[in-house]
């Protein structure tokens, strides 16, 4: 199973309950922080990033971290700088 971290900003329309419903849903599911997820899921975190983003709206932002292998997905997210840093 992979560790999974979802971050969300959800900026106009804010339907939170549509989205947290979702994230409860990829596996066993503890909230962190306001819109900071931990997940233990047998979904990767591109598959998160899939099921996740037909919840949100056009200018909303995700980021999803599996910390099992190093890798990560993001949605309309600013991840440039951080892209450039990870190794």
């Amino acid at each position: 199973m992979n560790n999974i971290i979802i971050s969300y900003d959800l900026r106009h329309q804010r339907d939170y309950d549509k989205l947290i419903d979702t994230i409860k849903l990829l596996g066993f599911a503890s909230r962190v922080l306001e819109s900071l997820w931990y997940v233990k899921t047998d979904f990767s975190a591109s598959d998160c990033i899939n099921i996740l983003k037909s919840h949100i709206d056009y200018d909303d932002g995700i980021a999803v971290f599996d910390c099992s292998n190093n890798r990560w997905a993001t949605w309309y997210a600013n991840h440039e700088r951080m892209q450039s840093l990870w190794q």
